[in-house]
């Protein structure tokens, strides 16, 4: 339990890795790599695409190797964190926002 306090600020900084922030979320929410997988096979059944599982191992990769997770699998992490895309986009460097302009005009 002692541990899951100590991580709850890492979670919050914007200067951690992603694969950190990833890991500090699901052990602060009292997750393990099986219960996000079970999330993301209920998930995959409710949409019907396989696109949505994720297995614990890639998990693992996502927060250790800094391996970016595909779209739909950052979809599944947002639900079982219970956070918005948004926020996930975000701590991989893509921005929500953009000028009516566009980016690559100048």
């Amino acid at each position: 339990m002692e541990r899951v306090r100590q991580l709850q600020p890492l979670a919050s900084k914007r200067r951690c890795a992603p694969g950190e922030r990833l890991r500090a979320l699901r052990l602060v929410r009292g997750l393990t790599l099986r219960d996000v997988h079970q999330t993301s096979v209920a998930l995959s059944k409710r949409l019907r695409n396989s696109e949505f599982l994720l297995p614990p191992s890639r998990l693992h990769e996502f927060e250790t190797r800094n391996v970016i997770p595909g779209i739909h699998r950052l979809y599944t992490l947002a639900c079982a964190y219970g956070y918005e895309m948004a926020d996930f986009l975000d701590w991989y460097g893509i921005p929500q926002s953009r000028s009516r302009k566009g980016f690559l005009r100048s």
